[in-house]
């Protein structure tokens, strides 16, 4: 099932439906999406390996975990925080599309403040939060954090357009 389909059938989710209802339906369109990575040629984002930790559509948030490799590494050994900024604005996307059910949602602003390094061999997790859901624009908070310590690794801020009528006001 390709994600469009998928949304079309998310529509058709019940309003009693149960929040554990709502939740599953939210993980099995986020593994949709994280499944078809790789199909559109080799992009950064697809290169990145991760997956899934935790959704909630009450929440309208998102966590993923990606696995920092040698390949991610600066000359300090730390993951790049063009990488970093990566696996946020991914998570991001991720969340947006799926509460504003526009495939089309794209990023206008991406701040990260960063805060410490995140070492070869580690976890970075990755939460984003849909804190406003506008019906032109999203904005979003992130949060990544080292995988060893849970200790804050980077902040961040996002603004998403939603072109067309897929924004809720």
């Amino acid at each position: 099932m390709d994600y469009q389909k998928f949304l079309e059938e998310k529509r058709k989710l019940s309003a009693e439906a149960s929040s554990e209802e709502r939740q599953a339906v939210m993980r099995q369109g986020l593994e949709l999406v994280l499944a078809s990575t790789g199909t559109h040629g080799v992009r950064i984002h697809d290169m990145m390996k991760k997956t899934l930790i935790s959704c909630s559509e009450e929440e309208a948030e998102v966590t993923l975990a990606y696995e920092v490799e040698d390949w991610e590494l600066n000359p300090n050994g730390a993951m790049h925080g063009g990488l970093i900024g990566t696996a946020i604005d991914t998570a991001c996307g991720m969340v947006t599309r799926y509460m504003s059910e526009n495939l089309l949602a794209s990023t206008v602003s991406l701040n990260v403040d960063y805060l410490r390094p995140v070492f070869g061999g580690d976890r970075l997790l990755v939460t984003a939060k849909l804190v406003r859901l506008g019906g032109h624009m999203a904005n979003l908070r992130a949060e990544a954090r080292r995988g060893s310590d849970r200790k804050p690794a980077a902040l961040a801020t996002a603004v998403f357009y939603l072109p067309g009528a897929g924004g809720k006001a």
